[in-house]
């Protein structure tokens, strides 16, 4: 085990997609009040980055540059105490924690391709999930940890949204567009992903009904980059980095597009990105990248 530096502070983000229009609404975001912000992770010149809160809102589970590649940990940010998941030569990467916490889903170039695996808490039981020469990226459980939801260039070049039968292996694709699509996540309900979908003409998160396939443009703003959305819990936000206001900061909005809200406001050179949500919808850690540090950060929601 391993103490690491805890600070005190605020805000980082981006990626992006696209749909079919969504009802007009009015799209200008209310600023949220101020509510702690506080430094959980602190290391200068290190990238510590897409934190995930156990279900208990204890540990959080994170990658990590500092040995010179990155690795996983998991830490307890009321002591600062580490546990180093991952100890090898290679890059083990874009992390996500099962609902019950006892797997964790991560991409790794260990066999020469970004493939996804997952193993055990403990870091015992490794499995590797997918097989493939194109490159395989953000892996993230369904809500009751039956599927996994991942990205792959496999079949037309361009990043589409796959689910994988974690019981079976056996893989559906979900979406298959020249668009690059990625960072889906699940609803609560299971009904519907949100994702960024984008190409050279827009950028943007979209909604998939997956029973009809209907895609919907959420956020409807081509020319600003947004990313990394989740739902909450309780499916009545979305959470989701943007540079609306000309800095990559923290937004939410509700699935139907109202309810724009600016939870957090990076300042000029910073990112802030990555959000999320605890299961009782009370806090969210993100990431705030400035110069060449990100830190881990966590803010209590209103």
């Amino acid at each position: 085990m391993m103490h690491l530096p805890t600070l005190m502070a605020i805000s980082l983000a981006a990626l992006a997609c696209q749909g079919v229009p969504a009802p007009e609404i009015a799209t200008t975001p209310t600023q949220v009040t101020a509510h702690v912000d506080t430094v959980i992770l602190h290391e200068p010149g290190v990238e510590n980055a897409y934190p995930r809160l156990s279900a208990d809102g204890k540990r959080i589970l994170y990658q990590s540059n500092r040995t010179g590649n990155w690795q996983l940990f998991i830490m307890d940010p009321a002591s600062g105490e580490q546990r180093r998941l991952t100890t090898d030569t290679f890059n083990n990467n874009f992390p996500d924690w099962s609902p019950d916490n006892a797997w964790v889903a991560f991409v790794s170039d260990r066999d020469g391709n970004e493939e996804i695996y997952r193993m055990r808490t403990d870091g015992s039981a490794l499995e590797r999930l997918t097989n493939d020469g194109s490159r395989d990226i953000h892996p993230y459980f369904s809500p009751d940890g039956r599927y996994l939801l991942f990205n792959s260039t496999r079949g037309n070049g361009s990043l589409d949204v796959f689910r994988m039968d974690l019981s079976t292996k056996e893989v559906l694709r979900l979406t298959n567009t020249p668009m690059e699509e990625t960072c889906a996540r699940h609803s609560p309900d299971m009904g519907h992903i949100v994702m960024l979908r984008n190409d050279v003409t827009q950028d943007d998160v979209a909604i998939m009904d997956l029973k009809t396939g209907l895609v919907t443009n959420l956020t409807r703003t081509p020319t600003v980059i947004d990313g990394w959305p989740m739902y909450s819990q309780d499916g009545k936000w979305i959470f989701y980095s943007t540079m609306a206001s000309g800095q990559h900061s923290i937004h939410r909005v509700h699935p139907d597009g109202s309810g724009d809200e600016t939870l957090t406001r990076a300042a000029p050179g910073e990112e802030d990105g990555r959000a999320f949500i605890s299961r009782d919808g009370r806090t969210m850690v993100y990431n705030k990248r400035h110069g060449r540090s990100i830190d881990i950060r966590l803010l209590n929601l209103p």
